[in-house]
């Protein structure tokens, strides 16, 4: 369960989680931006959680 928490605590699974939710909050408060705007900042999100789930992790030890 340590292991669980401690990995979750890391570098890329914050600004994951903070892209995600940035989108999130952007798309459910109805503001008005720019469509090219929220398009790209929406692409970088989906880039960038695309990139984290499907990499390898590779261990050293093997």
């Amino acid at each position: 369960m340590k292991d669980k928490l401690k990995n979750l605590i890391n570098v890329k699974s914050i600004v994951t989680l903070a892209l995600v939710f940035t989108l999130v909050v952007i798309v459910l408060s109805g503001k008005k931006i720019d469509s090219d705007i929220f398009l790209l900042f929406s692409n970088c999100t989906t880039m960038i959680v695309t990139y984290f789930f499907t990499r390898k992790t590779t261990d050293e030890n093997k």
